[in-house]
C-alpha cells in the first residue's frame, strides 16, 4: 500500500495566502489604530502631561509591536513591522518632549496623524 500525502488543492493554497495577507493587514491596521489613539490621547494642547500614564501607554505599544513582530510568520514582513515600531518609538519620544514642556499645538497633532497614516499606508502597499 502506497502512503499518500495530502496536498492542498490550488484553490486552497490561494485561500490560505489570502487569509495570511488579511491577517497581516488586520495586524498592521490594529497597530495604526493604537498609534492614532495614542496621539489623540497625548497630543492635546493645554492638557497637563501625565508621565505615568504616558509611560504605561508607551509600554503597552511596545508590547503590541513586539508581539506582532514575534508572531509574524513571514520573515519578509518583519522588517516593515520593525520599521513601524521604530517610528512609534520616535513619535513617542517627540511627543514626550513636546507634551512635557507644554509645547503641543493642534498643528503638531494633525501633522503626526498625517505622517502616521502615510507610513502605515506605505507599509500596507497603498
Amino acid at each position: 500500500m502506497r502512503s499518500s500525502v495530502l496536498r492542498p488543492l490550488p484553490s486552497q493554497v490561494v485561500v490560505l495566502r489570502l487569509s495570511a495577507k488579511l491577517e497581516a493587514t488586520r495586524k498592521i491596521e490594529s497597530l495604526r489604530n493604537f498609534e492614532l489613539a495614542f496621539i489623540d490621547e497625548f497630543a492635546v494642547p493645554g492638557k497637563r502631561f501625565n508621565a505615568a500614564a504616558f509611560d504605561a501607554k508607551v509600554n503597552e505599544g511596545n508590547a503590541k509591536f513586539q508581539r506582532a513582530i514575534a508572531d509574524e510568520k513571514f520573515t519578509a514582513r518583519r522588517p516593515a513591522l520593525v520599521d513601524l515600531k521604530g517610528q512609534f518609538d520616535a513619535d513617542a519620544a517627540h511627543l514626550r518632549s513636546k507634551a512635557s514642556r507644554g509645547k503641543v499645538t493642534p498643528a503638531l497633532a494633525s501633522e503626526m496623524k498625517k505622517d502616521t497614516n502615510k507610513i502605515y499606508d506605505h507599509a500596507l502597499g497603498r
